[in-house]
């Protein structure tokens, strides 16, 4: 009950933000906000993704089995690989000209773009990505599709808020 009276809050405080309100009912770009959360000590890792478009919200959350942990960047690069699988289906039911997907990885441009990683778990996580991002290019050209750091647009921003919270929530259970 807390859950869903605390996401009806911060759907409120949504569309009472202008800058918000306009994501929320644009009905020529899907939004997606993800984000990861992982628990290292009980060995519980989760990502979740908010999705908005033309005054639909839906926030849903998986749980991760990783082995071991491999940090939040990882963790982060998972989220985004949530949310393309998420915008693939929705594409199917609807045909905005583009989709942002926000990540508070601040790296997330030059992860996508390099040539070498120290980290083979990146590289591998982040090789899944580009291929997702191609194969919704090829079913679907006219859809532009773009990844982006959420820097200052996640302050008060309660639709990445929501994903933050099922996140952690889906983690913990």
């Amino acid at each position: 009950m807390l859950v869903n009276s605390n996401k009806d809050l911060l759907i409120k405080k949504a569309f009472a933000n202008p800058r918000l309100r306009q994501n929320i009912v644009n009905k020529g770009i899907i939004y997606l906000y993800c984000d990861y959360s992982g628990f290292f000590a009980q060995n519980n890792y989760a990502v979740a993704c908010c999705f908005v478009y033309n005054r639909n919200i839906k926030v849903t959350a998986k749980r991760l089995e990783i082995e071991s942990e491999r940090g939040s960047n990882y963790g982060e690069l998972l989220a985004i690989l949530y949310s393309l699988e998420i915008l693939s289906d929705a594409l199917t039911e609807h045909q905005p000209k583009l989709a942002y997907i926000y990540t508070d990885f601040s790296r997330i441009e030059q992860v996508l773009s390099s040539q070498y990683f120290s980290n083979l778990h990146y590289e591998q996580v982040r090789n899944e990505i580009v291929a997702c991002l191609n194969h919704i290019h090829r079913m679907y050209p006219l859809v532009n599709v773009k990844v982006k750091y959420i820097g200052k647009h996640k302050h008060n921003n309660s639709l990445h808020r929501m994903a933050h919270n099922a996140s952690r929530l889906a983690a913990m259970e």
